[in-house]
């Protein structure tokens, strides 16, 4: 696949914005092994949304292999890709606040903040279809009847999450989320064969 030049250089700050959502996840997830009783102990609900968040931008950034595809970049779709990339950073920067004093807890704070975290999932959904779209219409049609399903099944989530206040709703759509997660990408997504 033949790439144009720019996009070498878009890929360097992806990769910047991406690397750096890696690094807070998993810089996280150690800090809560290492730690278990500080901020609160682990909560079953963090960690799935943690894992999924873990897993989803791992995803995301294989599949923004196919931005080398563009043939022609201009600065709004440079920015759009940039934007989407610091959403994804966001959701990680939600997930895992350096401040916990007001909540005590990781899942005191992800129920309380719920609108944040579950509004920039909402958004990190919905820029995905734009980013689907800039890779072209053969993108939507490998993507199949699956990705619009997948599309709504987290926009549920994102709106359930929004709107219950229940520890037993959330344990619920964060583990549903993970599971749900790991299992399109082993269906769907396992190579980056030719479309």
């Amino acid at each position: 696949m033949e790439s144009d030049p720019v996009y070498l250089h878009i890929r360097v700050v992806l990769s910047i914005i991406l690397g750096l959502s890696i690094t807070t996840l998993v810089k996280g997830l150690a800090s809560i092994i290492e730690h278990p009783a500080r901020r609160g102990g682990w909560s079953g609900i963090h960690l799935c949304w943690l894992l999924w968040t873990l897993v989803s931008v791992v995803t995301f950034w294989w599949w923004e292999f196919r931005l080398a595809g563009v043939r022609q970049w201009t600065f709004g779709l440079y920015l759009f890709v940039i934007g989407y990339c610091a959403s994804w950073y966001m959701l990680c920067v939600l997930l895992l606040p350096d401040d916990l004093r007001e909540y005590g807890s990781y899942e005191t704070y992800l129920i309380e903040r719920r609108a944040g975290f579950f509004g920039m999932l909402a958004l990190v959904t919905l820029l995905d279809l734009g980013d689907t779209a800039i890779k072209g219409h053969s993108r939507w049609q490998m993507l199949g009847e699956a990705y619009p399903v997948h599309t709504g099944i987290m926009l549920v989530i994102a709106g359930v999450g929004i709107a219950s206040r229940s520890r037993r709703v959330h344990l619920g759509l964060a583990v549903l989320a993970l599971v749900y997660q790991c299992g399109y990408f082993l269906a769907e997504y396992f190579t980056l064969g030719s479309d």
